[in-house]
């Protein structure tokens, strides 16, 4: 066969292949979904099969090679309908996935599929595939052999083994499943989907401590409610907001973690500053008049520089003591005294289960967090 007809071939062959990783990474995203659904086990299964068929005629090994592993789960799958599919099932699924594209994206590169690359690409594949395989005949089988990433009470070190492990997976997931609600039409359903992601992904971060990123997907969560904010816009601000997130945990570098000018300009204002001038306006001390508390929020909130009416107002509230700022992980025994809303200083030991209202105001401090960090306080 001439050069330009093996050519045109193995474009045709390019051009079918994304076709079915489109249909394999739709059926991925809503694996549990489709476990009842024997015609859409059925379809991913038929792709994974064409991929590996056209691979083999051409002579792709490493393609048909992984091809040929997602055919033969998808079959178990389809063989087994009754087991209950969970979140480490989808992770080993997609980190496979994620194998087969880099591959068919190599291929159609000026290159092609040089050995260097696909060794480079079919590192560790192996070694997925045989942790999916262990893991989907547990769950046949109905044993549970799902990784256990939480941190016990008994625990108090950080597992920065299990924390690295499930930022690594679950991230990737999370961007997936944001970027195909952002491909949908703006919605309240699609918006509260997107909300619910974030505070799994905030989740995440409270699991393990991890105070800035959990303050960074707070403001992603309140820049995603806004009906302000259009899809479009938003998408390439938080998916680049939160995958230099991952990047910075994964580096062990969390606490630089800082929400960018461009994600703070999509919180909404009334969020920061109407919002808890109402919360705040009940509680503050009664020598500070609710107007006062708005300016000064206000100021700080527009990068006002007006440092000394903030760190007055922030002394007698509890912000500083002596002249030095309170930690937000600093624990304090006693409780706040009368007419003293919580900050810092008392937040570790807040009762919340006393409090109805605990949880809304922790959404907002911590959206109140994301914002003065922009501001480059002393």
């Amino acid at each position: 066969m001439d050069q330009d007809k093996q050519k045109q071939i193995t474009m045709y062959f390019i051009e079918e292949a994304k076709e079915h990783l489109q249909t394999i990474e739709s059926g991925l995203l809503d694996l549990q979904s489709i476990m009842g659904n024997q015609e859409a086990v059925n379809e991913i299964f038929r792709a994974a099969h064409s991929i590996k068929g056209g691979a083999a005629m051409l002579g792709f090994s490493s393609i048909q090679h992984v091809a040929h592993n997602f055919e033969d789960y998808f079959k178990v799958m389809r063989e087994n309908n009754n087991f209950q599919v969970d979140q480490h099932l989808q992770t080993l699924f997609l980190q496979a996935f994620d194998k087969l594209q880099e591959l068919v994206e190599l291929l159609q590169s000026p290159y092609g599929l040089t050995k260097d690359a696909v060794d480079g690409i079919m590192s560790g594949s192996d070694q997925i595939f045989a942790n999916l395989k262990e893991h989907l005949q547990n769950l046949v089988s109905g044993k549970d052999s799902t990784p256990k990433f939480a941190v016990t009470a008994s625990e108090p070190k950080i597992d920065t083994r299990a924390m690295l492990g499930l930022f690594q997976s679950e991230v990737p997931i999370k961007l997936r499943n944001m970027l195909e609600l952002f491909k949908q039409p703006d919605s309240p359903k699609s918006r509260q989907n997107l909300g619910n992601i974030c505070t799994q992904l905030q989740e995440m971060g409270d699991r393990f401590g991890l105070v800035p990123w959990s303050v960074m997907i707070q403001s992603v969560r309140a820049a995603v409610i806004s009906p302000n904010n259009q899809f479009r816009t938003l998408a390439p601000i938080l998916i680049k907001e939160i995958k230099q997130a991952q990047e910075q945990v994964l580096a062990q570098k969390a606490n630089q973690i800082k929400a960018s000018q461009q994600l703070l300009q999509l919180v909404p204002a009334e969020i920061s500053t109407q919002s808890l001038e109402t919360s705040f306006s009940t509680g503050v001390s009664r020598n500070t008049s609710a107007d006062e508390v708005s300016n000064i929020f206000g100021a700080v909130i527009e990068e006002d520089k007006a440092l000394k009416a903030w760190q007055a107002f922030s002394d007698r509230v509890g912000w500083r003591k002596n002249a030095t700022w309170i930690a937000s992980n600093q624990p304090h025994s006693q409780n706040p005294p009368d007419g003293h809303f919580p900050t810092p200083m008392w937040l570790a030991s807040w009762h919340q289960s006393k409090d109805s209202k605990a949880q809304e105001f922790q959404s907002q401090y911590l959206t109140f967090l994301a914002k003065l960090s922009g501001c480059n306080l002393p």
